[in-house]
């Protein structure tokens, strides 16, 4: 079991801003299911402690304010620093775990068998380290970091160099389900947003019933949704009924690898609209971020042919989809998994409307 858990404190505990008080001095905010994550885990025994390349007037309120059982502020070398500390100690080190979110940690969460970094981390640092967390820097890292430990329980009697498993991860799974759960509650609660689905589900009906076809893209798991989506009108959905023409541009492996061998990976949907498309067509153009090049020049391709263009992305407010699409269809979540899954909650709602328009 872990019986030791050491935090960075810098980007972990805190979210690594700076704030200003109202009387001009310098303060770092600390998220409460952090803090009570903490308390929590030194209630069940478990010992914590901080490794810290700051020493300043917040980690000295650090230490005050949560008496860790050990505390390294100032370091310039965080893996030589918990090696001496380990030796001092006595650590068997299958029970200790390490929380990292800058390049300054990469060399200790490599190290250690049982360690985790925020999803926001730079992606060499997030290589490093055992797990990376759904939370993000100083908002609930540690609070996931401990759902693990408390209500999962790391196995540890493994040999050196075994893949860690872990067991029991009901607390994980309640976690992600609620914040579904959550996601899918702020679309029920938005009356704009759902006209924008119902009026997306009207416009692709019209251009069904005007021998129009509904084209879909997307990289990467969005790319899976636009074949299932597609797949969802050529075949059925819920009802017997006719084929509607619908096609995912991602599933031709020639043309796609000889558009980006032949020209650019950006134009691998919009070179096969100029063949395809034609006016009163539809594009649903699937992009989580929202500002992937090859979504955003199908996109310009599909209204220089006069197809209408229908945007589904997350909840990033500047992105490029919701700019060109004439029609965006956004989830107010910025967790990819979570908007993916929502967007396939979404198009299954516009699959109906579209059976039951047609086909009802």
């Amino acid at each position: 079991m872990i019986q030791v858990v050491l935090f960075d404190i810098d980007g972990v505990l805190t979210d690594g801003a700076v704030y200003i008080g109202p009387d001009g001095e310098e303060t770092k905010r600390i998220s409460f299911k952090d803090i009570d994550a903490i308390f929590e885990l030194k209630r069940k025994g478990i010992k914590i402690g901080f490794i810290s390349g700051e020493n300043n007037k917040f980690t000295d309120f650090v230490k005050k304010r949560f008496s860790p059982d050990y505390f390294i502020a100032g370091t310039k070398d965080k893996l030589v620093s918990f090696k001496e500390l380990s030796q001092r100690e006595g650590f068997d080190e299958f029970s200790v775990c390490f929380v990292g979110d800058s390049k300054k940690d990469m060399e200790l969460l490599e190290h250690l068998h049982h360690s985790f970094a925020p999803c926001d981390a730079d992606e060499a640092v997030k290589r490093c380290a055992t797990i990376v967390t759904h939370a993000q820097r100083g908002c609930g890292v540690i609070c996931e970091m401990a759902g693990y430990i408390l209500g999962e329980g790391i196995k540890t009697d493994i040999p050196a160099g075994a893949e860690t498993t872990f067991a029991g991860l009901a607390g994980l799974v309640r976690d992600r389900l609620e914040e579904h759960g959550r996601v899918m509650e702020a679309i029920l609660k938005d009356d704009d947003r759902l006209a924008i689905i119902a009026a997306v589900a009207e416009i692709a009906t019209v251009s069904l019933r005007q021998d129009g076809t509904l084209f879909f893209c997307g990289n990467g798991g969005s790319a899976a949704d636009s074949q299932h989506i597609a797949t969802e009108m050529v075949s059925s959905f819920l009802l017997k009924r006719r084929a509607l023409a619908a096609e995912a541009l991602s599933v031709n492996t020639s043309t796609l690898t000889a558009i980006g061998n032949d020209t650019s990976f950006d134009e691998v949907f919009s070179r096969q609209l100029e063949a395809r498309g034609h006016k009163g067509d539809v594009l649903f153009a699937i992009s989580t971020s929202g500002n992937s090049k090859n979504i955003t020049r199908a996109l310009e391709t599909a209204r220089s042919l006069g197809m209408t263009t229908v945007g589904m992305t997350g909840n990033n407010n500047g992105c490029l989809v919701r700019s060109l699409a004439d029609h965006c269809i956004s989830v107010p979540s910025s967790s990819t998994p979570r908007i993916q899954e929502a967007h396939i909650a979404i198009a299954h709602i516009i699959c109906e409307i579209i059976e039951k328009n047609l086909c009802g």
